[in-house]
């Protein structure tokens, strides 16, 4: 008789790819998405059997990040009618202090104040808890490098027309990270992906991944 050869494996993915089926709801999904395509859990969870966690709407992502924008001329607004003067800029640096303040409670728990406001929180890529390193590293050092350029052009330099092309460069970047959410099959910003984290819901899940199982 003829001796058979045996069948070549396929190679593991990789780690943290994920196959087309999803351990939670057990329907279909795009092949290595960390949030399943149908049910928006985090599959790191389904497949260990933690308590899932969901992704975050678009719509949350994009209202958390507009509060987080919105807190500080808003503050800048209140104190301006309570007539603290008519430096406008003195009053934008106070709402920032305030919300880099409440930003220094909330980053253990991986939330901006915007993201606390939409109950949504930060995680790391690996579904591991995001460190406080992480979130300064993520909130803080991202608008610093946004926010700060401008700022210094419209001080030193306000008519400049290079500093003008400069600004539009930077708004072009902070709309294409925003944007990127909707073409992210993880629903991640360019900062996202910079950093390696993900964005989910933090309200409570009723659902256990048996009880997806089970629908």
């Amino acid at each position: 008789m003829g001796r058979f050869e045996p069948l070549e494996q396929p190679p593991p993915p990789p780690r943290g790819l994920f196959g087309a089926i999803c351990a939670a709801c057990g329907n279909n999904t795009d092949l290595g998405v960390r949030f399943c395509t149908s049910c928006n859990v985090l599959r790191s969870d389904a497949e260990h059997g933690h308590s899932p966690r969901y992704a975050a709407s678009r719509v949350a992502r994009f209202m958390g990040a507009v509060s987080d924008g919105l807190i500080p001329a808003v503050i800048g607004l209140v104190l301006g009618l309570a007539s603290l003067g008519d430096v406008l800029a003195l009053e934008l640096w106070v709402g920032s202090l305030v919300w880099l303040v409440w930003f220094a409670y909330l980053a253990r728990r991986g939330q901006t104040p915007g993201k606390q406001i939409v109950s949504t929180k930060v995680i790391r890529a690996d579904g591991a808890s995001a460190s406080r390193k992480l979130m300064w590293a993520r909130e803080v050092g991202y608008r610093v490098a946004v926010n700060a350029p401008t700022l210094l052009i419209a001080e030193l330099s306000p008519e400049s027309a290079v500093g003008s092309i400069i600004i539009f460069l930077i708004a072009i970047v902070v709309l294409a990270d925003a944007v990127a959410i909707f073409f992210s099959r993880d629903r991640q910003t360019l900062h996202d992906r910079v950093f390696g984290t993900l964005v989910v819901n933090v309200r409570g899940v009723r659902q256990t991944s048996a009880e997806l199982r089970a629908l």
